[in-house]
């Protein structure tokens, strides 16, 4: 008799999935994805006025890093855990950036997971940490 194969299974996650497993199988030790980035962006601040994310010269001169890389993650630094909402006209005014280029870096985070869009305000927030609860 021919050994019969099982049927194979494939299970798709989404980026924050990922982060909620990695989390779990480390005891919620290990940093989520979006944490260890806006650590990292934090580091590379200049000491703006008002808390601007502004980088320093060396940072955006060296031509090892990528500038478009590091304006996009920029955003990140404009929000908290506290999961206050922001809009992109403000936040581009923060960053000193044009408001189109903003949204469309927020678009991109937000299909990484690393953003959330209210669909009734249309602002953005970093993701809650439940991401697998319900309730």
């Amino acid at each position: 008799m021919p050994k019969v194969k099982p049927p194979s299974v494939s299970i798709t996650l989404s980026p924050t999935q990922v982060d909620t497993v990695l989390r779990s199988a480390t005891d919620g030790g290990a940093d989520s994805v979006g944490t260890r980035i806006v650590r990292g962006m934090n580091a590379l601040r200049a000491n703006g006025e008002g808390g601007r994310a502004v980088f320093a010269d060396d940072d955006m001169a060296d031509p090892r890093l990528s500038r478009s890389l590091l304006r996009g993650l920029s955003l990140l630094t404009c929000f908290d855990s506290s999961g206050e909402p922001r809009g992109i006209i403000e936040v581009a005014k923060e960053l000193e950036m044009n408001s189109s280029t903003v949204h469309r870096y927020a678009l991109t985070l937000v299909h990484l997971g690393l953003l959330e869009r209210s669909p009734h305000t249309r602002k953005y927030s970093l993701p809650k940490q439940d991401f697998g609860e319900t309730g």
